[in-house]
């Protein structure tokens, strides 16, 4: 497999000793639930953790993510701020994922695509990311390959791989059909310090209240610990919420 400058591909990112407490741990059918809903473009059943409070797993979020942390930061060069929350997936066979990206903006523009019948025209992804990043749990799987349908790119997943790529919509990517076993995994998205900085500015705000008509809806853009770090008066306050 050719490697693409901006993916970063991480063979054995997890130990096999983190792999086999994950297994006793992820790899059963009664630890998870299933969800009802699902995206349009998401062929895939959504399962969460039935025990998502369990502290040998919280702890074992919190190791990962901060070696992510180190090897995001050491790829790209840039500082990032770490997400707080738990995201391990579940794919079964039938499950598959359309092309999308994480990120609805670029320089400091919100990227607007029209949707149907749908006026005004909608930024395409109601996420302000700038790397996501995917930890592979199990391999005895066929089908369920990462793709990246712009660049003509794609992945086999192996056991204790991670993969890092732009949340850009240059980098729109997805997941194809999953044939045979299951796929577990771990998704985490990334805002660099850079964009908190420079990129979301008010006039991402202001657009978003001119675009989205519940102005709560701008408070689920950023993880939860990325807003306290933002300039005053960057988001609205008071009569304005």
């Amino acid at each position: 497999m050719e490697k693409h400058q901006q993916i970063n591909v991480v063979d054995n990112f997890l130990s096999k000793e983190e792999l086999e407490f994950a297994s006793e741990i992820l790899i059963h059918e009664s630890k998870w639930k299933k969800n009802e809903s699902s995206p349009a473009n998401d062929r895939r059943q959504h399962y969460t953790l039935k025990d998502s409070h369990n502290l040998d797993l919280i702890e074992f979020d919190r190791k990962i993510k901060q070696r992510t942390l180190n090897e995001i930061e050491k790829f790209y060069g840039q500082l990032f701020f770490t997400p707080i929350n738990l995201s391990f997936n579940r794919w079964m066979v039938g499950d598959s994922q359309g092309a999308h990206c994480d990120n609805g903006h670029a320089d400091g523009e919100l990227i607007l695509e029209k949707r149907g019948n749908e006026p005004p025209p909608v930024p395409i992804s109601e996420h302000l990311n700038d790397v996501g990043a995917v930890l592979y749990f199990t391999e005895e799987f066929s089908g369920g390959e990462i793709f990246f349908d712009r660049l003509g790119y794609q992945v086999k997943p192996k056991a204790g791989m991670l993969i890092t790529f732009p949340a850009y919509h240059s980098f729109t990517h997805g997941v194809k059909e999953l044939l045979e076993g299951e796929r577990i995994t771990m998704t985490s998205f990334w805002v660099s310090v850079r964009s908190v900085a420079l990129t979301l500015t008010a006039k991402i705000y202001k657009d978003w209240h001119e675009r989205v008509y519940d102005p709560d809806k701008i408070y689920t853009l950023l993880p939860r610990e990325v807003i306290p770090e933002l300039p005053n008066g960057i988001l609205p306050s008071g009569n304005d919420r």
